[in-house]
């Protein structure tokens, strides 16, 4: 995406997010049906992609979220989980690591009110 303006990339990141975020909710996933040990969980993937997006100095940016979702989602699919064919009762460890982890990645995104668009110095253009 690196043809499109900064606007278009977290316009479509946000439009990404948000999809997955009403795949989960149809899949019945959602933040407010976990349990506070499955909330506990939830924040340390919160804290883990924090780390991860951050490290080296990146950004914990709109756009970085939703490509962090979708290399997640990637090989989620490759290992045959998808949103539309996750089952709750399942139990099985990967599963609930994907579940969380995407959970924590659509809560990061709620709770991101900064513009991804970088600022410009307007001195550039005198």
């Amino acid at each position: 995406m690196g043809w499109l303006s900064g606007a278009q990339q977290a316009d479509y990141a946000r439009r990404d997010l948000s999809i997955l975020a009403e795949r989960l909710r149809a899949a019945g996933v959602s933040v407010s049906a976990l349990g506070p040990a499955r909330l506990a969980g939830l924040d340390q993937h919160a804290a883990a992609v924090r780390d991860i997006l951050t490290i080296d100095g990146g950004t914990l940016g709109i756009v970085e979220l939703a490509a962090y979702a979708q290399g997640a989602l990637d090989a989620a699919a490759e290992a045959g989980w998808t949103p539309e064919t996750h089952t709750p009762a399942t139990g099985c460890a990967t599963t609930e690591w994907i579940v969380l982890r995407l959970l924590a990645v659509c809560a990061l995104a709620d709770a991101s009110s900064a513009d991804d668009i970088p600022d410009i110095d307007p001195l550039l253009f005198t």
